[in-house]
């Protein structure tokens, strides 16, 4: 690292947020090992251990900052994203990077939904039953043994809970770190480009110097994590419907009817679900998310294919220049309508 030299502006908050959200993935990562040593992915079990932890000294701390630090990890890939687009970090032969970054962005969503789950509350429970809905869609929700009628027993609702768990804690993060792995070679490969607003000098640092400027922010970033953590616990929330104990045990509907919203990460399915089922009239309204997903992941991908220029931009005239970034930027401007419009639907819907 010590022999790779990048420019001197390189180390400033901007550059150093893709450093902290590296920093911020191995943090999570390391919390959640230590949260799958105590955790059991037992749909008769699973809330009560969450709820043991959030209330156990020690565990709490561990439990609430992988759940904190989740939403920091979301925001900075938000924003890493924008940056890039914003300074054409994706001309000059380096599509691959962008491809890369989107797929990390969809890995992260995964996670995000993944994780959610296996907090077993009704918000959590409501993963595997969205995911009934969209094999119900497709006809394929008795061939899987993934009805409604299935995921309301603690056997079988057990048997999705571990694959969920799998998937979260060893499948997609070997993959997300695959993709992170890449995406620093095709960086050292393809070198690190300023953006139009800072002015190169011409002057080197090894990448060594980078790197102490990750450990900086990402200290003072995460620090502010831990402190949340230690000082605002999160909630266990409610019980899930399967379990005797829950107020809504033995209910026949699903918990977006009963009131229940996702985290603000994936809050935009939901919002999407309500969007497409309450003012389009579709049902089932689960088409909402598909629909969505296709349209937020085919907006990002086109992206770079659909920029007409060739080299980054070196003032504000030519990034926001409509004739050569045009079509780019309606891209863009998709991705995000349909993520705003399912946050907010989301906050602004009651129970249905």
């Amino acid at each position: 690292m010590r022999d790779y030299l990048i420019p001197v502006e390189t180390n400033n908050i901007w550059y150093t947020l893709g450093g902290v959200l590296a920093i911020a993935l191995g943090l999570e990562v390391l919390t959640g090992v230590l949260l799958s040593l105590v955790y059991q992915p037992d749909a008769g079990k699973a809330f009560g251990i969450t709820q043991h932890l959030i209330g156990a000294p020690g565990w709490s701390v561990i439990i609430n900052f992988h759940y904190y630090n989740a939403y920091l990890i979301f925001g900075l890939v938000m924003i890493h994203m924008m940056r890039v687009f914003i300074s054409g970090g994706y001309r000059r032969g380096k599509t691959g990077l962008w491809l890369i970054g989107v797929g990390l962005a969809g890995l992260t969503f995964i996670v995000s939904l993944t994780g959610e789950a296996l907090h077993w509350d009704e918000v959590g429970f409501a993963v595997p039953w969205h995911m009934s809905e969209v094999l119900q869609a497709f006809g394929l929700a008795g061939a899987f043994n993934y009805t409604f009628d299935a995921l309301r027993s603690i056997p079988t609702a057990t048997e999705k809970l571990s694959q969920i768990f799998a998937l979260h804690v060893s499948i997609v993060p070997i993959v997300l770190l695959l993709f992170v792995g890449m995406h620093y070679l095709l960086i050292r490969v393809k070198g690190i480009s300023l953006p139009f607003w800072i002015r190169s000098s011409g002057r080197t640092a090894p990448f060594t110097e980078h790197v102490k400027a990750w450990v900086v922010f990402g200290g003072i970033i995460l620090g502010v994590v831990l402190l949340i953590a230690i000082f605002l616990p999160r909630d266990a929330g409610i019980a899930p419907q399967l379990l005797p104990d829950s107020p809504f045990f033995g209910s026949k509907h699903g918990p977006g009817f009963l009131g229940t919203k996702p985290t603000y990460p994936i809050s935009w399915t939901h919002g999407m679900n309500v969007f497409f089922g309450t003012h389009l009239g579709i049902e089932p309204d689960i088409w909402g998310t598909m629909v969505g997903m296709v349209v937020m992941l085919g907006a990002l991908l086109i992206i770079p294919f659909v920029d007409r220029g060739e080299v980054e931009p070196d003032s504000a005239r030519a990034a926001f220049s409509w004739r050569i970034r045009g079509w780019a930027f309606l891209a863009m401007g998709l991705f995000g309508l349909v993520f705003v419009v399912g946050v907010v639907q989301n906050a602004l819907a009651g129970a249905g």
